[in-house]
């Protein structure tokens, strides 16, 4: 199988031109994540369809298309437009029907959004569960902002000075769309992702750093 992507616990494989596998590291099921993204999709909203889980694999339809992150570092996506299509995933997300809560994605940053012909469409779904929306948009803020002081563990190839550049423009643009609320939330965002295991030392060092920057970019 070819490998055409790797995330922190997870990795993609190509089995065909419609169908990808992705199977977690560390061997941990997916049966849970499955059915939940089933959910999400069944829901209406823009997510992978879950074709199969065995273990810890999950066979996905596969997405054509590039992700945002890619579109904004080629200078194909205007970092403007970028900050406003992720809060209103996030709106479109929040405002979804859901048992126990609003479910939120805590992971929702431009390289998990793939641009297809049909439109946007948000994949790992791995952090996934329900809490206040503010803390998923003080997430997606907060990881912008490790991406302006950590370009380096950015999870999109480019130059550092132009990753850190483009998602300082996003960032920027993300939060004056989404609305000061995210602000009560930052201190949990901090600690969840202080609590991710695979965070580099540097990423790890510069959190609070960028807890600031994401609650008063510049």
């Amino acid at each position: 199988m070819e490998l055409i992507a790797a995330g922190r616990d997870a990795d993609v494989f190509a089995l065909d031109d419609r169908r990808v596998l992705r199977r977690y590291r560390d061997g941990r099921p997916a049966h849970h994540d499955a059915e939940l993204l089933s959910a999400v999709v069944a829901a209406g909203y823009p997510a992978p369809a879950v074709l199969g889980v065995e273990g810890p694999g999950m066979v996905l339809a596969r997405l054509g298309g590039p992700t945002l992150a890619e579109e904004l570092i080629a200078g194909r996506c205007a970092a403007a437009e970028a900050g406003v299509l992720l809060a209103s995933l996030h709106s479109r997300l929040h405002a979804l029907p859901w048992p126990d809560g609003t479910l939120l994605h805590l992971d929702l940053h431009p390289s998990n959004v793939v641009l297809t012909a049909s439109g946007p469409v948000v994949i790992d779904w791995t952090e996934a569960r329900t809490g206040p929306a503010g803390l998923d948009v003080a997430t997606t803020a907060l990881i912008l902002a490790q991406a302006v002081l950590s370009p380096a563990d950015a999870t999109v190839d480019g130059a550092a000075d132009v990753v850190a550049r483009v998602a300082g423009a996003v960032l920027g643009a993300f939060v004056t769309a989404a609305g000061p609320g995210y602000r009560d939330h930052l201190d949990e965002a901090v600690a969840r992702r202080r609590a991710i295991p695979v965070l580099t030392e540097d990423e790890r060092a510069r959190l609070d750093d960028a807890g600031a920057l994401a609650a008063r970019p510049s």
